[in-house]
């Protein structure tokens, strides 16, 4: 009897297990970015998220802004670009489109990416992982080529962290359901400037070389 109790045991654990397994592959993450953000700039400044994208150093001619969440930890590689798929209403998941962000725009008063009900990503595949999986949201601007560049990134969240705004299954009015949205972004310097320094060891060196000739 005991024996049978054990095996009996064993079979609810696994069922409970394929059942979490299951509802995990559904997740939906509702993310959004509003107004209410605010950037710290590279000079310790803070400035609103409107603010910063209008400055002369961030704002490029013939592009728009986007916000998209890149995936990080687990078994992704240093460098590895991963980012969460999106869901469009009466169209599904736009799988491997992640990478271009959802563009701000205005919404019946709203301004922001995804406002006011959050955008639905899949993140049912990033439950579990060690080390854990974590989100970034990340601020870029894409030009009419789908170039991106990275202008601003949240903080890294756990996905432990976010069971508040995950839910299982997609919904074409969600109503009102608890949206991720990150408030605190930290400016990334422009990429000129990286590029500058590395030609200017690049000269120095060679000087260098040209002196111990």
């Amino acid at each position: 009897m005991r024996l049978l109790f054990d095996r009996l045991a064993l079979v609810a654990a696994a069922l409970l297990t394929v059942g979490v397994s299951s509802a995990a592959e559904n997740d939906v993450l509702y993310w959004m970015v509003d107004d209410s953000a605010s950037v710290k700039r590279t000079d310790g400044t803070t400035a609103t998220i409107s603010d910063y994208f209008a400055s002369p150093d961030v704002a490029v001619s013939g592009s728009a802004y986007a916000a998209r969440v890149r995936v990080t930890g687990g078994g992704i590689q240093d460098g590895q670009d991963v980012f969460l798929d999106l869901y469009t209403p009466k169209h599904g998941v736009d799988e491997g489109n992640g990478e271009y962000g959802v563009l701000f725009s205005d919404d019946s008063g709203y301004w922001g990416a995804g406002v006011p009900t959050g955008n639905q990503s899949p993140s049912g595949d990033y439950s579990a992982g060690t080390p854990e999986f974590s989100f970034i949201v990340e601020l870029g601007n894409i030009d009419s080529n789908d170039n991106w560049t990275t202008v601003a990134t949240s903080a890294a969240t756990a996905y432990s962290s976010l069971g508040d705004y995950i839910h299982q299954t997609f919904d074409v009015n969600p109503g009102q359901v608890a949206v991720w949205t990150p408030s605190h972004f930290t400016a990334v310097p422009e990429p000129t400037s990286g590029l500058l320094t590395l030609i200017g060891f690049a000269f120095l060196a060679l000087r260098r070389k040209r002196k111990g000739a």
